[in-house]
C-alpha cells in the first residue's frame, strides 16, 4: 500500500456476497444519482425508455444498509485494523455504497459525475482509504476499476494544482507510465484496498452490469455530504 498505493487479494465469503448481491437486484436504486429516477437494476432498459434517458448508474444510497452483509461488512475487524495500520488510530468510516454500473450511451457530463473513463484522485478526505469488492464476476467488458500505481506519492504539478476533476487517460499515463496502470478485474467476491489520492477510475461497462461495494475510512469528523454523489447539505 506504502509503495503502490493499492493491494488486491481481498475477499469476502460467497454467501456474503450473493446476500448483497441479490439485496441489490430486488432493491430499488437511483439513476444517475437522481432520487426521482428510481428503478430496480433488472428493468434497467425499461427505465430507460420511461425516464428517456440513459441511465449509466444506479445507487442505493442509505437503503444499502438495509443489507446484513453490507453492514457486516463495514464492520470487519479486518478492514479497520488495515485502516488504522495506514491512517492512524483516528481512521473512521466515513462512507459505504453499493452501485450499479450500466452499459448504455451516456453523455460526457454522465460518465464525470460518475466518475467513469477519466483518472481523478478523490477528495473527500485529506486522509484516505478505500475497500472495494466485486458483487458481480467483473472482466474486461464489465467496467472494471483502474488504478495507477505510485500515483498518490508523486503528482505532476498540473494534476495537483489543477480545478480538473477527470484527466485523460493518455495524459495521466505518458507521465506515470502505462505499464503503472493495473485493471482490477475477479469474481464476486473478489476486492482490493487503495489510496485513493492516486489516480483511479471506473470504465463504462460494455456486456453486463457491474455491482460494486466501496468502505471507506478517513480521519476527519463526517461531513454534511449525504451519500457518495450527492450534493453536501446547506
Amino acid at each position: 500500500m506504502k509503495q503502490d498505493g493499492i493491494f488486491t487479494g481481498l475477499q469476502i465469503p460467497p454467501d456474503i456476497h450473493d446476500e448483497i448481491r441479490s439485496f441489490a437486484e430486488e432493491t430499488p436504486c437511483f439513476g444517475n444519482f437522481n432520487r426521482k429516477l428510481e428503478f430496480r437494476a433488472k428493468d434497467h432498459a425499461e427505465a430507460e425508455q420511461r425516464f428517456g434517458r440513459p441511465l449509466l448508474s444506479g445507487h442505493h444510497f442509505e437503503r444499502c444498509l438495509e443489507s446484513p452483509g453490507v453492514r457486516t461488512i463495514q464492520n470487519d475487524p479486518l478492514l479497520i485494523d488495515i485502516a488504522r495500520h495506514y491512517l492512524g488510530a483516528q481512521a473512521r468510516l466515513i462512507t459505504t455504497r453499493i452501485w450499479w454500473s450500466f452499459p448504455t450511451k451516456a453523455s460526457e457530463s454522465d460518465r464525470s459525475l460518475a466518475s467513469l473513463d477519466k483518472f481523478h484522485f478523490d477528495l473527500d478526505d485529506w486522509r484516505m482509504i478505500k475497500f472495494f469488492f466485486n458483487l458481480v464476476d467483473v472482466d474486461e467488458g464489465t467496467g472494471p476499476h483502474v488504478f495507477v500505481k505510485g500515483s498518490h506519492n508523486r503528482r505532476k504539478a498540473k494534476h495537483q494544482y489543477t480545478l480538473l476533476v477527470g484527466h485523460p487517460a493518455d495524459e495521466v499515463l505518458d507521465y506515470y507510465g502505462k505499464e503503472s496502470a493495473v485493471t482490477l478485474t475477479g469474481k464476486a467476491g473478489s476486492g482490493f484496498v487503495e489510496d485513493p489520492f492516486g489516480f483511479h477510475m471506473g470504465t463504462v461497462p460494455e456486456t453486463r452490469p457491474r455491482l460494486m461495494m466501496e468502505v471507506g475510512f478517513g480521519v476527519s469528523k463526517p461531513s454534511r455530504r449525504r451519500f457518495h454523489g450527492e450534493p453536501i447539505l446547506r
